[in-house]
């Protein structure tokens, strides 16, 4: 094992699971594993002792595992790739074009149709919705979209559905401003209802994701294997299992353990189930989904946590899966001068979420702490968090 975890790209961000080495070191690992006896799981087991020397190698593994899933399919599945994009252009060029590039929509493409390759019963499709994107992320799309002319990949614009009242819209949107502006929410659940009411074969997997590589596409057969053997209507993506591959920046890892407790503290029943609610990576069997979406009020990132919290709510088997996590920070506009949406308004919209589903006692001192703090406190909050959050009260 040693051998081959060194043989492995050195990976400092999601762009390098990508390369032409990784590429062909998924070809070794394979052809590796072919030669043990042990299961998949127990010789990533192992390898945890490696730290992350062997990053590159549990990946793959987690590669196989989703292959392994796909050439195991015995019905029709049509999978529908949800994708926002907003400031995506640079991640979407290959990287000899720009300093971030991460080829990102060709690659899930690609992904997709290796799937439909492997297995004639498996059809993929990518729906991408622009989310007002002030440097042409959808027209890009399109036209990346035009080198594949027979396929079912579309791009939608949200603020052309806007301007028009398109029937599939969420509620009373609005576009960067106001009560209901979307801030990537909206773009997926306005995706989601385009998915639906989109002809398909089979079992009808809808999956939301982020427009980059953080969770390389290889991994959907790891979502969808819960549904399509009927123990779930819903899978979450998740970095924080036993079994999960996780490389997080450091500057995200602090503010995200503290909004982790925060959203934790406000939604207990959901905390019990899922852990790793705020990623991107999420599989809804599309009866399911379309139950979970009328509930679906947030149209910003919080969104993903409401579309767990009503999934328990109304009893819909849901369930968690380890995946591959490989940071892409470098262009996320959730950091530095980027920012599209702050902590503390995300909070506000646990908050809201919380009151909808009745999760939380309105009178919970915490609820009215974070319901009338600045941002210029939350900064403070930020910089130096409690050991509990509870413990702000106390210091107020």
């Amino acid at each position: 094992m040693e051998s081959i975890i060194k043989q492995g790209p050195d990976i400092k961000e999601a762009f390098d699971a990508n390369t032409e080495k990784a590429h062909i070191y998924f070809g070794l690992v394979e052809q590796w594993l072919s030669q043990q006896k042990e299961s998949i799981e127990d010789l990533d087991q192992q390898a945890k002792a490696y730290g992350e020397e062997a990053l590159a190698f549990r990946t793959m593994l987690k590669f196989i595992q989703s292959k392994n899933s796909i050439l195991g399919l015995k019905e029709r599945v049509t999978l529908t790739l949800i994708n926002p994009v907003y400031k995506e252009t640079g991640r979407m060029q290959k990287r000899v074009q720009h300093p971030h590039g991460e080829n990102s929509l060709r690659t899930k493409i690609e992904c997709l149709r290796y799937f439909e390759k492997l297995n004639l019963l498996f059809t993929g499709r990518v729906f991408i919705v622009d989310d007002g994107c002030p440097e042409g992320s959808g027209e890009m799309a399109e036209s990346i979209l035009s080198e594949y002319p027979e396929s079912a990949h579309k791009v939608f614009f949200l603020e052309k559905a806007i301007e028009r009242n398109d029937i599939d819209l969420p509620d009373g949107i609005t576009q960067k401003n106001g009560t209901n502006r979307s801030v990537k929410g909206g773009a997926v659940l306005f995706g989601m209802k385009k998915a639906l009411n989109t002809s398909f074969e089979g079992l009808h997997i809808v999956v939301d994701n982020d427009s980059d590589l953080s969770v390389h596409p290889m991994q959907l057969g790891l979502l969808i294997k819960d549904i399509v053997d009927g123990n779930a209507k819903v899978v979450a993506g998740s970095r924080r299992e036993e079994d999960s591959v996780s490389l997080i920046g450091g500057t995200r890892n602090q503010r995200g353990k503290l909004f982790i407790n925060i959203w934790q503290y406000f939604l207990p029943e959901l905390a019990d189930k899922i852990t790793d609610t705020n990623r991107a990576f999420k599989a809804f069997e599309s009866s399911a989904l379309e139950k979970i979406l009328p509930r679906i009020k947030t149209y910003t990132f919080p969104y993903q946590i409401e579309l767990l919290q009503a999934s328990i709510a109304m009893n819909i088997p849901i369930t968690k899966k380890g995946i591959a996590y490989i940071d892409s920070e470098a262009a996320s506009t959730q950091s530095g001068a980027d920012i599209t949406e702050t902590y503390l308004n995300q909070i506000h919209q646990i908050i809201d979420i919380a009151k909808r589903y009745s999760a939380t006692n309105e009178s919970d001192p915490l609820l009215k702490y974070f319901s009338s703090i600045s941002e210029e406190e939350w900064t403070l909050i930020e910089a130096n968090p409690p050991e509990k959050i509870q413990d702000l009260i106390a210091t107020s």
